[in-house]
């Protein structure tokens, strides 16, 4: 057989994800800017475990950050924070590289040029790019209008929003010659969340001296904090009863909170009864049985996206129950606490699926049988597709019952059939090729079906004739030099080389080589047995080049050079798989494939990187072919999408930064506006995608509540 890959990319969305902490949820203590730079913050809510909080003295411009100044990032220890922790991050002389931290978690980075004669520090969570603002800090007085351009002033800057002065970010400016130094002036607090925040939010309750020995990080107070909670918030389902039916758009779930939230709360949903998570789908997604919700401060409602998926199967009606049980402490369950729902089959629409969503065959196995089930049966002849792509085989290696006609299979369901059964008739040659596949894909749909649950199959073909050199895997990203992309395991900031697997079945690396010498082509053994070394099926995994090979499987006994060097991937017969070389790369920038079906290799810059994810992030191009105008932006409740108008019904498509698909709905033909709920959805980045026929649209859109 020839040796031909084609490669199906999957478009996913890179962003840093950080658990949601609100304005307010945290507050400043105490700033020094007279060297050594310093800053004081407590937490006023349980801050969740690897929640990452970034603080900057870049100004922002109304619409952006300004990148002339430093961050400094702050980590919360897996098992979290407590309310009421206090934190004191400093450095011990200009330019280190990190700074010291005084409290629980991680940091990186530094604010270490802190200006005497006034400065400002914004917290946010999330990325640079597109911040979510809880606090700030200044001894300057905050700009009324915001500098639009150029670096801005580095001493003080306008508010971004939702900070409002007084509320959860304060100014404390002094006398313009002895504001270096501030801090509030209180040892023991006592009272309410709200009442604390007030306390800390008046600047009448601040110290401030030029001297650092006056009001300096090494006078601050020990500060101590008695919170005096108010009663607990019952939480209820807002109604007792759903109806829900196969492949129909999604319904949301609300919860009555009263009183609202004090502080930030968590709850979990539980699913009962014959329904099971493999019948539905739901916004936040299941985490085995389980729905984990986020209740923001001041919240009175909540709520969850629940659907039915069409799984063409013949069940009837299907009854579950949904539960709220896991409350946090400012939380209790009241007597609504459960909702009972039924699933229906879908009325008027037959759904089409594959019957399972990977087949496995040996070359010599003949013919291998792909079914497609139909369920309810159609009551009138309908007609659909079956996509082809090919890895690492030709049309010369199998044929096609009925026949394939450009990679196309045309299928017919008669009035009252339940399936649609193709034959792959497999041809056994005597060449050494290892795994193959092909992938079948249902599309373009007459109006009277819909996709069910497996809307595509594999068909991984085993060789007969012995073992080849391993296919399909590519060296897909490389970084040199990562100072705070992304962590390994152990929260260490390493040197990566990400590795793709383009093929249609799981691949594992025990017994290849990584090496970053061409003429050491053994230089590291990926070992067996270790569940880390198996890369999915389209997808990725990261080699960490950090020369220390003790800390597991991923751990290479080399590091890479910035200054660019070459990096290769070979089989246990030292036979080469995929190889790059790489010029100089700066702090946080990578250098790798443009997306996972092309060969041509461009630099990423720091913050385009995509670590775990397709590159086809970092330079998504948007069409326009399908998707017109989508607004507002960012998005809080809804999202208007302008459509191009059609004669085929168009599919919705909508993933998280993960490519995990969190929507799924058809827009009937014809309409030219589509209103997408976004009420429910986490704050973030999302890729959306339409679809109609065999063409395809993509958008980035941003969520923002």
């Amino acid at each position: 057989m020839k040796n031909l890959s084609l490669i199906i990319c999957s478009l996913f969305i890179s962003a840093l994800a950080s658990a949601q902490l609100a304005p307010g949820d945290i507050a400043f203590l105490g700033m020094q800017t007279d060297n050594p730079d310093a800053f004081a913050f407590v937490t006023l809510t349980d801050v969740p475990g690897n929640t990452a909080v970034s603080f900057t003295d870049n100004g922002w411009s109304g619409t952006a950050l300004f990148t002339n100044e430093n961050t400094v990032t702050w980590t919360a220890p897996a098992g979290g924070v407590a309310l009421g922790t206090v934190i004191i991050i400093r450095d011990d002389s200009s330019g280190i590289t990190n700074g010291i931290l005084e409290g629980p978690g991680t940091i990186t980075g530094a604010l270490s040029q802190l200006s005497v004669s006034g400065d400002q520090i914004l917290a946010y969570v999330g990325d640079a790019s597109s911040p979510s603002f809880i606090a700030a800090l200044s001894n300057n007085l905050f700009l009324e209008t915001c500098n639009t351009t150029g670096t801005g002033n580095t001493n003080n800057t306008c508010l971004p929003s939702p900070l409002v002065e007084g509320i959860n970010a304060i100014s404390v400016p002094g006398d313009a010659t002895e504001a270096d130094n501030i801090f509030v002036d209180f040892n023991n607090f006592s009272g309410s969340i709200d009442d604390i925040r007030a306390i800390i939010m008046d600047p009448e309750n601040w110290t401030y001296d030029d001297e650092p020995e006056n009001a300096g990080y090494v006078i601050w107070p020990d500060w101590q904090f008695n919170f005096v909670l108010p009663n607990a918030s019952e939480i209820s389902f807002q109604d007792g009863f759903l109806s829900l039916t196969e492949g129909s758009s999604a319904s949301t779930i609300n919860f009555n909170i009263s009183p609202a939230s004090f502080g930030s709360q968590t709850f979990t949903v539980s699913l009962s009864g014959a329904a099971s998570t493999e019948d539905l789908s739901s916004i936040p997604a299941f985490e085995g049985t389980d729905i984990a919700v986020n209740v923001p401060t001041g919240s009175s409602v909540a709520s969850i996206s629940l659907s039915a998926i069409a799984d063409a199967l013949p069940e009837g009606v299907e009854t579950g129950t949904l539960t709220i049980t896991a409350t946090s402490s400012g939380l209790v369950a009241g007597a609504g606490n459960t909702l009972n729902f039924e699933i229906n089959e879908a009325e008027g629409v037959s759904f089409v699926s594959f019957s399972q969503a990977a087949y496995n065959a040996n070359e010599g196995d003949g013919t291998v049988a792909v079914t497609i089930n139909v369920s309810p049966a159609p009551e009138q002849t309908e007609n659909f597709i079956i996509l082809i792509s090919e890895n690492g085989l030709s049309s010369a290696d199998y044929t096609i019952t009925p026949p394939a006609s450009s990679g196309i299979i045309n299928a017919s369901i008669s009035a009252g059939e339940n399936s649609f059964t193709f034959i792959v008739n497999l041809i056994d040659d005597t060449e050494e090729e290892g795994v193959e596949s092909l992938l079948f894909t249902i599309d373009e749909l007459s109006p009277g079906l819909g996709i069910g649950i497996n809307s595509s199959a594999s068909l991984n073909i085993s060789d007969n004739d012995g073992v080849a050199v391993t296919s399909g895997l590519f060296i897909n990203e490389v970084m040199a030099s990562n100072t705070n992309t992304i962590q390994d395991e152990n929260g260490e900031f390493d040197d990566w080389i990400e590795i793709y697997n383009g093929l249609f079945v799981a691949q594992d690396l025990a017994g290849l080589y990584i090496t970053d010498e061409e003429a050491n082509t053994t230089k590291y053994l990926f070992p067996s047995g270790e569940s880390a070394t198996v890369v999915p099926s389209g997808g990725f995994v990261l080699v960490w080049a950090d020369n220390t090979p003790a800390q597991g499987a991923m751990h290479t006994n080399f590091t890479l050079s910035a200054s660019g060097e070459y990096v290769g991937l070979y089989a246990s017969n030292g036979d080469l798989i995929h190889s790059v070389t790489f010029t100089a790369l700066g702090p946080n920038e990578s250098y790798g494939r443009e997306n996972e079906s092309s060969d041509n290799f461009i630099t990423f810059n720091s913050g385009f990187t995509t670590p775990n994810a397709s590159n086809a992030t970092s330079s998504i191009e948007e069409t326009v072919d399908l998707i017109g105008n989508v607004y507002p932006v960012p998005a809080d409740n809804q999202t208007t999408i302008m459509l191009s108008s059609g004669k085929q019904n168009k599919t919705l498509h909508l993933f998280d930064i993960n490519g995990k698909l969190v929507a799924n709905e058809v827009i009937p033909a014809g309409l030219t506006t589509h209103i997408l709920n976004t009420k429910i959805l986490p704050e973030g980045i999302y890729l959306l995608r339409i679809g109609e026929g065999r063409e395809k649209s993509y958008r980035k859109i941003s969520v923002a509540h």
